[in-house]
C-alpha cells in the first residue's frame, strides 16, 4: 500500500530548489538534461536569453514540469523544439549533457512516429494548455491572451 501523497517526500529540495536525485533512469535523464541546459542559460544575460534562445527555454520548463510530476510523460517533449534547443546550444553543453539531450530527442522522435503511426491522442490536461499558453506570451511585452483578460 503505497503512503498518502502528502506524506510522501518531494520531488523537490526546497533548500536548494532544485529536484532531488531519482534511481528512475528516465527522470535521472531528464534531470541531467534540465539541469545542464539551465546551467548554459544561466550564464547568459536574461535579455539574451529570452530573445535568442526560446526553445531551449521551453525544453527546460517542459522537463521540468516532468520532474515535479515524476512523471516523464509530463514533459510533452516536441522533437522539434528538442532538436533546436540541441542545435543552440550543442558547442556549449558538457558531454552528458549533450549525450542526455540527444536521447530524449531520439525517444521523442520515436514516439511522434508512433503516435502519428497510430494516430494516439497523448495525456493532455487543461493545466498544461495554461503552461503552453503562459510560455508563449512570455517571450514578448508581459500580455495575456484577450479570453483572459476579458471580464
Amino acid at each position: 500500500m503505497e503512503p498518502p501523497l502528502l506524506q510522501q517526500e518531494s520531488p523537490w529540495n526546497t533548500d536548494l530548489l532544485l529536484p532531488r536525485i531519482t534511481q528512475d533512469a528516465g527522470l535521472t535523464q531528464m534531470q541531467i538534461a534540465a539541469g545542464g541546459l539551465s546551467l548554459l542559460l544561466s550564464r547568459l544575460s536574461p535579455e539574451f536569453a529570452r530573445s535568442k534562445f526560446l526553445p531551449t527555454r521551453r525544453v527546460v520548463q517542459r522537463l521540468t514540469r516532468a520532474l515535479e510530476y515524476r512523471n516523464p510523460a509530463k514533459a510533452h517533449l516536441v522533437a522539434d523544439e528538442v532538436a533546436q534547443a540541441l542545435r543552440e546550444c550543442e558547442r556549449a553543453l558538457d558531454p552528458g549533457t549533450a549525450m542526455a539531450l540527444k536521447s530524449l530527442l531520439a525517444q521523442t522522435q520515436r514516439r511522434d512516429a508512433e503516435a502519428a503511426q497510430h494516430e494516439r491522442a497523448d495525456d493532455y490536461s487543461l493545466s498544461d494548455f495554461m503552461a503552453e499558453q503562459a510560455l508563449q506570451f512570455t517571450t514578448g511585452p508581459e500580455t495575456l491572451p484577450h479570453s483572459l483578460t476579458a471580464n
